[in-house]
């Protein structure tokens, strides 16, 4: 099984498309999420963060970056602008997604906390102290923190990398040599530490989407009486909206699962599939930003009103056109 060091065109390509797709798509979600809801409130707010994580994230991710895997050797390089301009390290450069990685699942997580404390204080039920709040809130930067400092560590020296290559994998020297910029690991405790971390966080957000989503229900169902009819329906809609969300956030978990079993596995034809896995999970914002669109009434409503002005406006406009060709 050798490994293939030549940079696919087409995917070169598709970072720069799928990229400026998504930076215009999560610009537009956050301008309707500044402009369009109905107030401004905490959750909104979390929302707000967890876009924006995605935006930087996809920057990152598509123009700064762009990984390209070699795999089956456990080992990478990128061809972004940061790595071609400025010579970043593409260790550094997979660490800082491994941080955005983690930001983006806790804003995630922090935005249904906070959907479930806005409908707790309706119903005056599972109602968490301001105290926690806060000491949870200041405390969230430090996960994000950790996983890059973690993912710093577990990288061996850039110096020492060719020394690497030429005990473990000697066949491949002149093509490491001739990459100016590339990452290799091995397993090692910190690596290991990163993969728990990363375990143990996904399992811990999958729990709070989990028991939020039953209570909040739950709450609403028990208080359907007790508020509004309208306000009740925003709710429960603000709930599937933040569930189809977490359905679309699985792009940013199973391509990591499958890249991991990739790498694991090494058989014939896995270069090809994870380069297919790193384009599934550049898609992941897109579809976030899509799925708030389709899922906020006002969103929706929003640009389907616009979609509506402006199919009658060109209408009208080729109406005339005709109405003159034909005069």
């Amino acid at each position: 099984m050798s490994v293939d060091f030549d940079v696919p065109l087409w995917l070169y390509i598709y970072y720069q498309f799928i990229g400026t797709v998504s930076l215009f798509l999560n610009l537009f979600t956050m301008l309707l999420i500044l402009f369009k809801s109905e107030k401004i409130d905490v959750f909104r707010k979390s929302l707000l963060v967890f876009q924006a994580t995605c935006t930087v994230t996809d920057i990152h991710f598509t123009f700064l970056m762009q990984p390209l895997p070699l795999i089956p050797i456990m080992a990478g390089y990128c061809v972004g602008f940061l790595a071609r301009c400025f010579d970043v390290w593409t260790h550094y450069l997979i660490a800082f997604v491994v941080g955005t990685i983690v930001a983006q699942l806790e804003s995630l997580t922090f935005c249904f906390v906070k959907k479930h404390q806005t409908i707790a204080n309706i119903t005056k039920r599972h109602v968490i102290s301001k105290s926690v709040n806060d000491a949870v809130t200041w405390f969230m930067p430090f996960f994000p923190v950790f996983g890059y400092l973690a993912f710093c560590s577990a990288g061996m020296k850039r110096e020492e990398q060719m020394d690497y290559v030429k005990l473990h994998h000697p066949e491949y020297a002149l093509e490491f040599s001739n990459l100016p910029n590339f990452a290799i690991y091995e397993l090692n405790f910190w690596l290991y530490l990163v993969i728990c971390f990363g375990s143990l966080g996904a399992i811990f957000c999958g729990a709070v989407f989990t028991f939020t989503t039953v209570d909040m229900f739950k709450m609403l169902k028990r208080s359907r009486r007790k508020i509004s009819v309208s306000n009740f329906k925003k709710q429960r809609s603000t709930i599937k909206s933040l569930l189809a969300q977490f359905a679309a956030s699985s792009l940013l978990l199973i391509p990591l699962l499958c890249f991991s079993l990739v790498l694991l596995l090494k058989f014939d034809g896995s270069q090809e599939i994870s380069n297919i896995i790193l384009t599934v999970f550049s898609t992941r914002s897109s579809v976030n930003a899509a799925v708030l669109i389709a899922t906020t009434p006002p969103f929706r409503n929003f640009v389907l009103r616009k979609n509506s002005t402006n199919n009658f406006a060109i209408a009208t406009v080729a109406i005339s056109m005709s109405r003159t060709s034909f005069t």
